[in-house]
């Protein structure tokens, strides 16, 4: 089947784009919903995979913009179109660029991760309530049992799959941390890393995860790439978002190739 190319900006909590490269998912094949946050993540996204041909795989890369609101924004419109549309089967692919919460992460190595944590959080045992970090609340790391029945995990077969696939010296495994901001620092960041148990932080994998999981029960899988290693600092991040954002494209179109085999 021939590829198709549409694109459509909306204007809304997100100000997002959309191309179209396939229109497999009509015909009761799997789409893929590939998620980006910013023009240069959705460019290299869109442009490897524009060049790419997938058997039984639809493909559709979404520009939502930075952070949670509009990660959820967008994930929960494009949901909404499909189902009113009769189009059922789909998987969520969130993508973009991390920030390394590990010693060993190197700039350019890229994460998949089917297990995602949100650090802003709460917890109720009992008459005990554990909140997240906003000054009128009485803050507390969570401890390592918190932390583990706060992440998400996919054991979709599909995705597992996928994984089990993926070359070795191209893709890390890991779980992702996603905040409200920036994290920086690199006492900052090994503390996160250390008490989420996470390799890298974004701003949205946690949102696709929460509604590919939780509200939507679809599959769902997170790439990332590095942009920010623990030592470097944010002065310039959109300067280190350009330099991997090729490597981003390159990587999503390699893991698509995969998954379209296992269909």
């Amino acid at each position: 089947m021939g590829a198709q190319f549409k694109a459509r900006r909306d204007d809304g909590p997100a100000r997002s784009r959309r191309t179209t490269l396939t229109e497999a998912a009509k015909f009761g094949y799997k789409e893929v919903l590939v998620f980006t946050s910013t023009p240069n993540e959705y460019r290299s996204v869109s442009q490897h995979l524009g060049r790419e041909a997938f058997s039984r795989l639809g493909c559709s890369v979404i520009e939502c913009g930075p952070g949670r609101i509009n990660a959820s924004f967008a994930a929960s419109r494009e949901l909404a179109a499909r189902q009113a549309s009769g189009i059922g089967s789909v998987v969520f692919l969130g993508t973009g660029t991390s920030g390394s919460l590990s010693m060993d992460l190197r700039q350019g190595e890229v994460i998949a991760s089917n297990s995602a944590v949100i650090s802003d959080w709460r917890m109720e045992e009992g008459d005990q309530v554990t909140v997240s970090p906003y000054g009128w609340f009485d803050y507390r790391p969570p401890d390592p049992g918190h932390v583990e029945r706060m992440a998400i995990e996919c054991h979709d077969d599909l995705v597992l799959g996928l994984l089990d696939r993926l070359p070795g010296e191209g893709f890390r495994r890991g779980r992702l941390l996603t905040s409200e901001a920036f994290v920086a620092g690199k006492d900052n960041k090994l503390s996160k890393g250390a008490t989420f148990r996470a390799l890298a932080c974004d701003m949205e994998s946690g949102v696709f995860a929460f509604i590919g999981d939780r509200l939507a029960n679809v599959p769902w899988l997170n790439i990332r790439v590095v942009a920010d290693t623990l030592d470097e600092t944010l002065d310039d991040y959109f300067a280190m978002e350009r330099g991997v954002t090729d490597i981003l494209g390159l990587r999503v179109a390699e893991a698509l190739h995969i998954l379209d085999s296992l269909l």
